[in-house]
């Protein structure tokens, strides 16, 4: 039986309005095909094509593209790595990536390349006609980029090569304009649209690839030295890889093929039983995992871990009962974000805290064979923020919202403590709210309507109040901004 938790005052806040962005059926998805080599100097060379479907309901006349990697060149206004991490990122010495767009054409005809944004990292595409509701445009960027040495989400080590947010990808159209954020550091600062995939890498021969949906096909080139994959994934958010001299393990959790790829593991039949035990878990609490299969990857890698759709990145630091928490942490993300989206910028507890709290309640459910439980994490979790805010305010600072888009976070911890730990205590104290009943229907409901679409924090409370017949405007908000205060542990 649960304890009770922490007790709260709440203090009534302006109720906010906001709304989802979820495909319809009729849709048709924007396709994505990527033809991409990587050089033995790892130089990665690609040609993408996007046939961009208009899925807005007004006319366009351009279209826009993120280009991430321009974030790693030297100069860059926007570091994706905070000045607290540069000596653990590189610790072979600063390396920067060197990005060059070759070519843009349109439906076949060559364009102007025009790189935008506040820090280059905009590929503008005048379309040279009006593209409208439901019409295909056909848009090919080919590049080149100099990967930097960097143990982040695009970067190589000694050990393995991390090929994440190396492509131009489509900016979400929302409110009248495409949202062109720039690669912040502090993190996740992405946010992109469902598309299918259809993905080759060519890479030397000497490393095995993992990556998002399913590999079709590989074959090797003794010649070259080569090896090709191709990988073809539906109604993903995005597409990464991970390249390394791995050794694999598979299992299954149901019909999903769960796989763990290592180069440093002396027991890695513990990491892929969590993740195996992951996708049971929140199949259970959430719904059904949306995919065929699923790979936690070893690599290098400055923080934790990072999801993408399909596929974790696990840091190579992490050890023992750590690193399967961080497993579990970046699994749940496979239900939030990579199958309900959300603008991780603008609203990033909305995936995170989510994901922290799924983190919790996979102890509470998984009492055996792992250390950590779920009163253990809350206690944690409440004694450190209460903590937190002691210091926080003895430094003068009383900004303790969590509305707040992540570039007006001071620095990365205040941005974990309000998006990963508040966020987490704020799920619990819903769920004390409500009862257990109306909030795990709450959470099935929010994911099974927002599931490939775009939600927004209305969308979740909207899902609780259906779940309970309670108002909890005040509730959410009071969390969300600031006004909550926390008086006593349970």
């Amino acid at each position: 039986m649960r304890k009770k938790p922490m007790s709260v005052i709440l203090a009534a806040a302006m109720s906010f309005s906001l709304f989802a962005c979820a495909p319809s059926e009729s849709e048709e998805s924007t396709k994505y095909v990527i033809d991409a080599v990587l050089s033995d100097d790892y130089t990665l060379t690609a040609t993408v094509t996007c046939d961009y479907v208009n899925n807005n309901d007004v006319p366009l006349k351009e279209l826009c593209f993120h280009m991430y990697p321009n974030a790693y060149r030297e100069g860059a206004k926007f570091s994706p790595i905070s000045d607290a991490n540069i000596s653990n990122a590189y610790p072979s010495g600063r390396s920067y990536a060197k990005l060059d767009v070759t070519k843009v054409t349109v439906d076949g005809a060559d364009t102007a390349i025009t790189l935008t944004g506040e820090d280059e990292n905009i590929l503008s595409v005048a379309l040279g006609k009006t593209l409208e509701p439901s019409e295909h445009s056909q848009v090919t960027v080919s590049y080149s980029v100099k990967m930097p040495k960097v143990k982040h989400r695009f970067g190589y080590t000694d050990k393995s090569v991390n090929l994440a947010n190396f492509y131009p990808i489509a900016c979400v159209y929302s409110d009248g304009a495409f949202v062109c954020d720039p690669y912040y550091s502090s993190g996740d600062p992405f946010f992109s649209d469902i598309a299918d995939y259809d993905v080759t890498l060519t890479v030397p021969d000497k490393f095995e690839a993992a990556g998002t949906g399913s590999l079709k096909s590989k074959t090797e080139n003794a010649e070259s030295k080569t090896a090709v994959y191709n990988f073809e994934a539906s109604s993903v958010r995005d597409f990464a890889a991970v390249l390394g001299e791995y050794d694999k393990a598979s299992g299954a959790a149901g019909d999903v093929i769960v796989n763990y790829y290592y180069y440093s593991d002396g027991e890695p039949e513990r990491a892929l039983n969590t993740a195996i035990d992951a996708i049971e878990t929140f199949g259970e609490l959430f719904g059904g995992y949306p995919y065929r299969e699923y790979s936690v990857v070893q690599t290098g890698f400055v923080h934790g871990g990072m999801e993408y759709p399909q596929l974790s990145m696990i840091s190579d630091t992490y050890t023992g009962d750590a690193y399967n928490d961080v497993i579990i942490h970046e699994t749940a993300h496979q239900w939030w974000y990579a199958a309900v989206g959300n603008n991780e910028v603008k609203h990033a507890w909305l995936d995170e805290g989510l994901a922290e709290y799924s983190t919790m309640l996979f102890y509470e459910r998984n009492t055996e064979g792992y250390k950590y439980t779920f009163d253990g994490k809350r206690a944690d979790a409440l004694a450190a923020y209460m903590l937190y805010c002691e210091n926080y305010k003895n430094n003068g600072r009383g900004d303790t919202s969590m509305t707040r888009p992540i570039n007006e976070y001071a620095n990365e911890t205040e941005y974990s403590y309000m998006t990963y730990v508040k966020g987490a205590l704020m799920l619990d104290d819903v769920r004390h709210t409500v009862g257990d009943g109306a909030f795990f229907a709450g959470l099935k409901n929010y994911y099974t309507q927002n599931k490939f679409g775009i939600a927004e924090p209305q969308n979740l409370v909207g899902a609780m109040e259906k779940s309970s017949k309670r108002q909890l405007d005040a509730l959410f908000n009071a969390w969300l901004d600031g006004s909550v205060k926390l008086y006593s542990s349970h």
